[in-house]
């Protein structure tokens, strides 16, 4: 191939990728997070990198005149003013600087960040199709790790899952996970519709309120919190040795059955670490109210999703 037709090449599919980056970074600013968007920008953003990268490489004869004063000396003044600006920009984008941050402030994120559910940096977790995983760990090496096991039929399921911590009086303290598809939204795709969360996972929605603030029909919630006086941490009650209820809230697609919810109470009195989740009941009718509904004889495939979930409890100074 002629040399002439790869800089044109070169040079269109730059053009497509930037494109691409200024799309897909339109789209990340405006939109709840996608994997997949994000997936293209980061890509694209690699593929601009490596293409300017060659076409510097190609152009570095005449680069180089853009230092060079008439004379033929080196003219300081484009690489200082180049660098100078630059570093204003990045500083005011780094340390959030009057104007930089009014402009974030007008991003998804930046106007929806009550309703986005984000990990704390000492919880991790991961999924698998026969398992979920998450574990948390204290500063005093206190840890509760939950695992659950899907039986044949959760594995060949589309679904949503929340497990999160209560009190014994049943205020959230925080969530440990959140199925991606309701994290950065109240909105959320389900049954190839777009529902609230709360629609979805309506005992765990309500009782995040708590946490957000905002209540799951999107009113904001000034008498349940987010309160100051709370701290919305597993961390006292680990290293005070106060007993903890562990919930998760499993909802499968197309079933036509509501949620299924498990819990365990967690008392640090107990020899065992190993605790097992029991079916408490379901979120039939629970949307506004996020009240329990103890009625589970009428379940038939939602309570066989679970081939079992466990919680291991490492309490402070064990």
């Amino acid at each position: 191939m002629k040399r002439g037709n790869l800089y044109r090449i070169g040079h269109l599919c730059m053009l497509l990728n930037f494109i691409a980056l200024v799309v897909t970074g339109v789209m990340r600013f405006t939109q709840p997070f996608s994997i997949a968007v994000t997936r293209v920008h980061m890509l694209c953003g690699f593929a601009i990198t490596l293409l300017i990268a060659f076409h510097i490489i190609g152009r570095l004869r005449q680069m180089k005149t853009m230092v060079k004063s008439r004379d033929g000396g080196l003219n300081l003044t484009p690489i200082v003013m180049s660098i100078l600006l630059c570093g204003v920009y990045w500083s005011a984008a780094w340390f959030a600087w009057p104007g930089a941050k009014q402009v974030v402030d007008l991003s998804y994120e930046a106007r929806h960040k009550n309703e986005i559910f984000r990990e704390r940096e000492n919880v991790v977790g991961g999924t698998t199709d026969t398992s979920v995983h998450t574990f948390k760990l204290t500063t005093e090496n206190s840890s509760v790790d939950v695992t659950l096991d899907w039986t044949e039929l959760g594995m060949n399921s589309e679904k949503s899952i929340a497990i999160w911590v209560e009190t014994k009086s049943g205020s959230m303290i925080e969530t440990f996970y959140v199925s991606e598809n309701l994290r950065f939204s109240d909105n959320a795709r389900w049954e190839d519709a777009e529902v609230k969360r709360g629609e979805v996972l309506p005992i765990w929605r309500n009782r995040y309120t708590a946490i957000c603030g905002i209540g799951p029909d999107g009113v904001h919630d000034a008498i349940s919190g987010p309160t100051k006086n709370h701290k919305f941490d597993l961390n006292n009650n680990l290293t005070t040795k106060e007993a903890f209820a562990v919930y998760v809230e499993i909802n499968a697609e197309n079933d036509d059955q509501p949620s299924v919810l498990y819990v365990a109470l967690i008392d640090p009195e107990s020899t065992n670490p190993y605790t097992l989740l029991s079916l408490l009941g379901t979120g039939e009718g629970a949307f506004k109210s996020g009240s329990i509904n103890y009625e589970i004889g009428k379940l038939t495939t939602a309570r066989n999703l679970v081939e079992k979930i466990l919680v291991h409890t490492e309490w402070s100074g064990e």
